[in-house]
């Protein structure tokens, strides 16, 4: 599980780096930032799942469904807050990179199923 859980956080963090260096040869300093944030916004609530599936790896099953549902919750919200934060504190955002980076960070969720077999 813990393998399965960094092998898509690895994937997302190589997409999001990719998105962004795209940006970076094809686009302004603008669009690159916005890029990057976007690729933030998707991988830290990802991080935060991960992390609560592996702190709670060795509960019995009716409680590791609780724990799936408070870590989706909680994915749920840090993304409105990151999303939020950023569109109140950096005035200076390009909203299409930021949610093109944003997308195709999360789509590296179907590529690792596609991918690595074992999720």
């Amino acid at each position: 599980m813990i393998r399965g859980l960094l092998a898509v956080l690895g994937l997302q963090l190589l997409v999001s780096l990719m998105v962004t260096s795209g940006f970076l040869l094809f686009s302004g300093l603008m669009a690159t930032k916005s890029a990057a944030i976007g690729g933030v916004i998707a991988v830290v609530p990802g991080a935060f799942y991960a992390w609560r599936l592996i702190a709670s790896r060795n509960v019995s099953p009716d409680r590791l469904l609780r724990v799936h549902v408070i870590a989706e919750a909680g994915k749920l919200t840090l993304t409105f807050v990151l999303f939020a934060a950023t569109f109140v504190w950096i005035r200076d955002v390009s909203v299409l990179p930021l949610f093109v980076a944003y997308v195709a960070t999360l789509m590296a969720y179907w590529l690792a199923l596609i991918v690595v077999k074992r999720i």
